[in-house]
């Protein structure tokens, strides 16, 4: 399998990992096979993969999956992977920045037969907040297993009240459930990164809060996160229709100190927040 060939593939296309990509190739056959099995895989489903360097994820994702619909940046990536995916006819590559490309075009182009898409992959982590954010806002895809850096996956799943916690943990908890299923340890990549990673499940669900505008409500998120050290009085000043004072009975009205911080809510206190200010 290409997982156990991954040096002697380097070797032989004189290849190596480009930081500038953020590549690490995963080389241990037991953290792919546990990716297999979080993303529920079958053959009526069909798979997005971000990355794919050298096909070790990829070839998996074949071999249990209906067809995998991959986006590689790297053109020298490209003649690697059709060498090293030689034998499976259910993979499409396309040469793009997932971040340039329109996925609902390709979803349509490659994937019609399938009902179920999901997205599997093993992300860059120089981009891993804003490729997640592209398929949460321009895709109806609900199921995601991501490798990422595991920090991003601390704050992307981050609770109230701790350290985690900040304006990327709301939006994700607004849009479904994130969970961090597996701890990754340094030596399944090469090279071996300096910063520990997680698998982590993304399930997007739809809510019952009906805001009428949610871009509005995205950035009244960062503004109350805008500077942690600050009270969410002081992060909300001059960012919303009220004064000062208006916004301190606000607070007391909800049942808020008015030197609450942002990480002391969770999103039902934050969407009651929002709601009165700018809905009510």
């Amino acid at each position: 399998m290409i997982v156990d060939n991954t040096r002697k593939i380097l070797a032989q296309n004189e290849m190596f990992a480009k930081k500038q990509y953020g590549q690490n190739f995963l080389v241990n056959k037991q953290v792919l096979e546990k990716i297999i099995s979080l993303s529920n895989l079958n053959k009526e489903t069909a798979v997005i993969e971000v990355g794919p360097g050298l096909g070790a994820l990829t070839e998996f994702l074949a071999i249990n999956a209906g067809k995998v619909l991959c986006y590689e940046i790297d053109a020298n990536m490209i003649s690697i992977l059709k060498s090293t995916l030689i034998n499976y006819n259910n993979v499409e590559i396309i040469q793009q920045d997932i971040l340039d490309a329109n996925i609902l075009d390709d979803i349509k182009e490659h994937l019609t037969d399938f009902d179920r898409v999901v997205v599997v992959a093993n992300l860059p982590y120089y981009i891993t907040t804003p490729i997640i954010m592209k398929f949460l806002q321009e895709t109806n895809i609900s199921e995601f297993t991501l490798m990422v850096q595991k920090e991003v996956g601390q704050r992307l799943s981050g609770k109230p009240k701790t350290k985690e916690y900040n304006a990327l943990s709301v939006l994700m908890n607004y849009t479904g459930e994130t969970t961090i299923d597996y701890k990754v340890p340094k030596n399944s990549f090469l090279p071996e990164p300096k910063v520990e990673s997680v698998v982590l499940r993304i399930n997007k669900k739809k809510n019952d809060y009906a805001l009428i505008n949610e871009s509005n409500f995205f950035s009244f998120i960062r503004h109350m996160f805008s500077q942690r050290r600050k009270t969410l009085l002081n992060n909300l000043l001059g960012k919303t229709p009220l004064n000062k004072d208006e916004i301190v009975d606000l607070l007391m009205a909800l049942n808020f100190n008015p030197s609450v911080r942002a990480e002391e809510l969770d999103l039902d206190s934050i969407i009651k927040l929002y709601k009165v200010i700018y809905e009510n």
